[in-house]
């Protein structure tokens, strides 16, 4: 359910690709997705916990967390290409959750 609303704030980011004129509608959708995102890795790891991968996990979402504050800090000076966090998030979102938490949660599953 989560991954799915992930997915989603990234449709809508990318359907405002072109009309980065307004940047209030913009700046509230890039704080949803990058809160949302806080709120879903936390979960994620008190999940993934017992994984012995653990700590890599969490530093590959730290390293996450960091580009999403460049791209805020990119954003109030005005300098965020759009497009570059729509294709950051689109390939993140493809390799991170489809196909490393995909993994984890299967071999967690596996485990008696």
């Amino acid at each position: 359910r989560q991954h799915k609303y992930l997915f989603e704030l990234w449709i809508m980011l990318d359907s405002m690709k072109n009309q980065q004129d307004n940047r209030l509608s913009l700046e509230q959708a890039l704080l949803s997705l990058f809160d949302y995102v806080e709120i879903h890795f936390n979960n994620e790891e008190k999940y993934l916990a017992p994984h012995p991968e653990i700590k890599q996990h969490q530093t590959i979402h730290a390293d996450f967390i960091a580009q999403t504050n460049t791209f805020m800090e990119d954003f109030h000076n005005e300098t965020l290409d759009l497009h570059t966090v729509v294709d950051f998030l689109h390939d993140w979102l493809i390799e991170h959750i489809v196909e490393t938490d995909v993994r984890y949660f299967k071999e967690l599953a596996q485990k008696p």
